[in-house]
């Protein structure tokens, strides 16, 4: 038995999507089929029910899942652990992540990553911009894996030549920032319809059509247009990349209002100002990012540990 035919079974076990389960693996759908084959063959039974429509384990499948898991990551871990050895070194990985995302919860992920495979060890630090524009979210001296905001429901919105996007890790309500005095800080929520008429800060015309048009649409559903101001926010603040407190002081300083999170002032507490849930329009979701040709295994057991952990700092 392969340990690429265990890690299919697991990938398209948490998927139960071919299609999903090839992306993720970086292989096609046809090796995917494959691999699940060859390891019913060696089985002896069938471990998913396959049909046009659905993919679902079967008895026997969720038997071979419960131990493939732990024994998957058991060995994964040892392996690393005496790669580690072997080389005489401690494999590093450095993790970046916006800080509106939650220094707690992004802790809590690398905790977890640490214990569960001790080979390893992780440089974190926050990312002091914004900027995932026109040159995309890495350079050359940026970490290995990033955690950053995509709008739109998924990760699309930040999709990039040479860019692996990974699976969503967690969903946070979209918000507006206003003065505490303005007519909308007074709504517990409000429909986008009520943004209509409202001067609304560009986060960062360097930013790719589609990634704006994600963060503010250009319309209402009802096909009314939103006022997404010329300047930007980096403009305004005399920056090339956007810096969250720049939009901040704009929004204090009566420029526009800022569309971004619920949850943007619940960690960076700014007096004067408010933020209102937008309760129809889609979430905007956590999701980590790396150079596709960086994949390895530092990078995927990092996922997988992020996949497992969660983002509620209350639990």
């Amino acid at each position: 038995m392969e340990l690429r035919d265990v890690e299919t079974f697991l990938v398209l076990a948490d998927e139960l999507h071919i299609g999903r389960a090839a992306d993720r693996l970086h292989i096609t759908q046809g090796r995917v089929s494959q691999l699940i084959r060859t390891l019913e063959r060696e089985i002896g039974g069938p471990l998913f029910e396959r049909t046009s429509r659905t993919v679902r384990l079967t008895p026997l499948g969720e038997k071979f899942h419960d131990g493939a898991r732990r024994g998957f990551g058991a060995l994964t871990s040892a392996l690393t652990d005496c790669q580690a050895v072997a080389h005489d070194v401690q494999v590093e990985l450095s993790v970046g992540y916006m800080p509106s995302i939650g220094g707690k919860a992004v802790t809590r992920i690398v905790t977890a990553f640490e214990h569960r495979y001790p080979g390893f060890t992780v440089k974190l630090r926050a990312m002091v911009n914004f900027d995932i524009g026109s040159r995309g979210p890495f350079r050359p001296e940026d970490t290995d894996v990033q955690l950053v905001w995509s709008p739109g429901g998924d990760g699309k919105a930040v999709e990039a030549p040479g860019l692996t996007v990974g699976p969503v890790l967690h969903h946070v309500r979209r918000g507006v920032i206003v003065p505490s005095g303005h007519p909308l800080a007074e709504h517990r929520s409000i429909s986008i319809e009520r943004l209509a008429g409202h001067p609304l800060l560009s986060p960062s015309n360097s930013w790719p059509e589609e990634l704006q048009d994600a963060w503010i649409p250009p319309t209402t559903p009802s096909g009314v247009p939103l006022d997404r101001l010329a300047e930007d926010i980096p403009s305004m603040a005399g920056r090339s990349t956007l810096i969250f407190e720049d939009a901040l002081t704009s929004v204090a300083r009566g420029h526009g209002l800022h569309v971004t999170v619920s949850t943007a002032l619940d960690r960076m507490s700014f007096p004067g100002l408010a933020v209102v849930p937008i309760h129809d329009m889609p979430p905007m979701v956590v999701v980590p990012i790396w150079r596709t040709s960086a994949r390895n295994t530092a990078i995927r057991s990092f996922i997988e540990t992020a996949r497992d952990v969660s983002f509620n700092v209350d639990d």
